[in-house]
């Protein structure tokens, strides 16, 4: 983590916990292209039996370990817990923390000419949609 771009969290449900690679193939494309860093990720599922389990990316999948590498610590146990009380059964969540990689050298011009970046804010793709009225 450079600490010059944005971070953010990413919450995915999962129905059925199924799961088939794509989401994978493309974070490791975005990582692998300086798009994102993946920072740290925890899966959280619900059995149908009610059970709720929680993992760290390394536990989850050796692609999403190379990813994140060692494990950061960033998502831990109580951010698992938080999640999993509004979890349905037979059901995932995949937690993502990931840097905006692309903004550090928007961020080092900005800071080159003595500017700060005061917010960095998400606007929702539905927002964006009613304002061009699509």
């Amino acid at each position: 983590m450079t600490g010059k771009a944005p971070v953010d969290l990413v919450l995915v449900e999962f129905s059925g916990n199924r799961f088939d690679g794509r989401v994978l193939t493309e974070l490791e494309r975005l990582d692998g292209d300086g798009t994102i860093n993946v920072l740290d990720a925890l899966l959280v599922s619900r059995g149908s039996d009610g059970s709720v389990e929680w993992l760290e990316a390394a536990n989850v999948d050796k692609r999403l370990a190379a990813l994140v590498g060692e494990p950061a610590g960033l998502l831990a146990a109580e951010d698992a817990e938080a999640i999993a009380e509004e979890l349905q059964p037979d059901t995932a969540i995949g937690m993502l923390l990931f840097e905006h990689s692309w903004a550090s050298t928007l961020s080092e011009a900005i800071r080159g000419v003595g500017g700060n970046l005061l917010d960095w804010e998400r606007v929702p793709a539905a927002a964006i949609t009613e304002l061009a009225g699509n």
